[in-house]
């Protein structure tokens, strides 16, 4: 092969290479603008769950407020019931309303178990 033949080919392998290679470095790039995005994204997404954490304790607290605040009324009218001090009519009253603030303590307990449940995705 003539030695300008030969400097022709090699030329054109350089120039194939050097097209090789920014079609490599293009790719990287938008490679490494996409990993950005995405770790933008994930941190974004960090403070989003972090935030629904604390939202979901400070939703469980208070539910546990509210059933301890029930059980306190309910104790109370047993005690009120228990103590006979009360007529047949308000003990059936105060037995109802016991029912009923069980009633609300059973759906307060449910709606804690949904969060927790929730919270364990």
């Amino acid at each position: 092969m003539p030695y300008q033949v030969n400097l022709k080919i090699k030329d054109q392998n350089f120039v194939e290479l050097q097209e090789v290679i920014r079609l490599k470095r293009e790719f990287l790039l938008n490679k490494q603008k996409k990993i950005k995005e995405i770790k933008k994204n994930n941190h974004f997404l960090d403070e989003i769950k972090n935030d629904y954490s604390k939202y979901s304790h400070y939703i469980m607290n208070q539910k546990q407020e509210q059933i301890k605040a029930l059980d306190l009324l309910k104790n109370y009218v047993d005690d009120l019931t228990t103590s006979g001090d009360l007529s047949d009519e308000n003990i059936k009253d105060a037995k109802h309303e016991q029912k009923k603030i069980s009633n609300e303590i059973n759906k307060i307990k449910e709606t804690l178990n949904e969060i927790i449940g929730s919270d364990e995705l």
